[in-house]
């Protein structure tokens, strides 16, 4: 028998300030842009930074896209490993998964919502390394990135 101890992996976690909205907030801000909401607010709140804070956070957040298996892992699950692993690490919810169109037809992706200057505003992630503008936030039909309809 093997005499090893397995460590628990250690994480670094940088710092960033916290906001929080509640649900009706985000509801308007996601409705205003017409994405769909089909399963409705999944919590009453939900927590946020600021565009300085996700820059710490994003390096996290893109995947490789080795991991890529036709029906198997592909886009929608990058955008669901990108949210899970966003409320787990970070405790930022204020991170769905969207399913929405691109040039390249049905895909899915991120939206996100962040604080800036007394307001709360929302952009788009790619969480899958393989496109050229994964890794840089940007605006809501930026790259042909138009939402449709979110999980968050």
């Amino acid at each position: 028998m093997s005499k090893f101890t397995v460590q628990t992996p250690v994480i670094h976690t940088p710092s960033f300030t916290k906001w929080r909205i509640d649900s009706s907030t985000m509801y308007h801000l996601l409705i205003n842009k017409g994405i769909k909401i089909p399963l409705g607010m999944l919590d009453s709140f939900y927590y946020l930074t600021n565009l300085e804070g996700w820059g710490k956070l994003f390096y996290d957040l893109v995947f490789n896209s080795n991991l890529y298996k036709a029906d198997a892992f592909d886009c929608e699950d990058y955008a669901l490993k990108a949210m899970a692993t966003c409320h787990e690490r970070f405790g930022l919810n204020a991170f769905g998964l969207v399913i929405g169109d691109i040039p390249y037809g049905r895909h899915g992706f991120n939206i996100f919502a962040y604080y800036d200057s007394g307001e709360t505003k929302l952009m788009l992630w790619e969480p899958n390394e393989g496109f050229s503008w994964s890794g840089n936030p940007f605006e809501i039909d930026e790259n042909g990135y138009l939402p449709d309809m979110v999980v968050i």
